[in-house]
């Protein structure tokens, strides 16, 4: 497989981690979610996708429960610029990208 296609079964499978705690904890999610994105703006970085994600956390809870696992070209796109980095536990990160290669 490609080193593009392992990273996005790899992104993949953690995004399904990442939908499975939305719908245990959505505020704590949702929360987290939006402190990456406004930390990483404070910090000077700048995405288009940055607005997409902020409008999914605060206005589209079921577009985004899809978006996390879906297969389309922007899910893909998407989950290149998660807000989510450091959600997923590391003992399940590193057994994902041991599993997937």
């Amino acid at each position: 497989m490609n080193p593009h296609g392992v990273h996005e079964l790899r992104s993949l499978a953690m995004h399904r981690i990442v939908r499975r705690k939305l719908e245990q904890s959505p505020g704590d999610v949702v929360r987290y979610g939006l402190e990456n994105l406004q930390r990483w703006r404070r910090q000077g970085v700048e995405c288009e996708d940055f607005d997409v994600w902020e409008n999914l956390l605060t206005n589209g809870l079921d577009r985004l429960q899809t978006l996390l696992e879906d297969d389309s070209a922007e899910a893909v796109r998407l989950r290149q610029s998660s807000p989510f980095v450091g959600l997923v536990p590391e003992p399940e990160r590193l057994a994902i990208m041991a599993s997937i290669r």
